[in-house]
């Protein structure tokens, strides 16, 4: 696939949604991305099967996963494993230690914002505050990755306030610090879906 506002997009997705893994005791190479199912299933059924198609011809049929917690698709490809870490630069295996806007759309602002917009469609929260105010917020346990995405769509003009949450994670059953970026009001709101989109349904 050549470079392309969709294929920018579709690595915003991974970004956010993603993983890109080898497993070595199986020799096996997945791509994985997966939401929701309360409200993802039409995003994958639709938009991003069809993405998948158009990018890279294959026939994905999104379905359950993770004991039907979770909604999306696998693709099985050591070629574009291969393609999507070593070329365009996706982090392999643990993620949030490495995520960061792909060095190869940095030249072109068009591909920065596909990739901003496929980010936010899968782990961007747009909330309608009281009075109608809204407000679209993106968190991260990358800090690094949240303050590149920060100074980016400041150099576009953007309003953007961060803040650092400490949440405790039941999971891991720990306390963990996440990096959260908000942009609020409605001029902010305007220009998002002007300059950056949303393609979630």
């Amino acid at each position: 696939a050549e470079l392309s506002e969709d294929l920018a997009y579709f690595c915003g997705v991974l970004a956010g949604d993603g993983s890109i893994g080898y497993r070595e005791n199986k020799k096996e190479y997945c791509i994985k991305c997966v939401g929701n199912p309360k409200d993802e299933q039409e995003y994958y059924n639709i938009l991003i099967k069809d993405l998948i198609k158009k990018l890279f011809n294959l026939d994905i049929k999104p379905k359950f996963h993770d004991k039907k917690t979770t909604y999306g698709v696998s693709i099985y490809s050591k070629s574009l494993v291969r393609y999507l870490t070593e070329f365009i630069g996706l982090p392999l295996g643990k993620k949030y230690d490495k995520l960061a806007i792909p060095k190869i759309f940095l030249d072109d602002r068009k591909l920065v914002k596909n990739f901003i917009s496929g980010v936010a469609d899968t782990d961007f929260h747009l909330a309608i505050r009281k009075s109608h105010y809204p407000v679209i917020s993106g968190v991260s346990k990358s800090k690094s990755f949240i303050e590149e995405i920060k100074s980016f769509l400041e150099k576009e003009g953007f309003k953007v306030c961060k803040y650092e949450m400490k949440q405790f994670d039941e999971r891991v059953n720990k306390e963990i610090i996440t990096h959260r970026i908000e942009l609020s009001g409605y001029k902010q709101f305007l220009k998002w879906t002007g300059d950056i989109g949303f393609r979630h349904p």
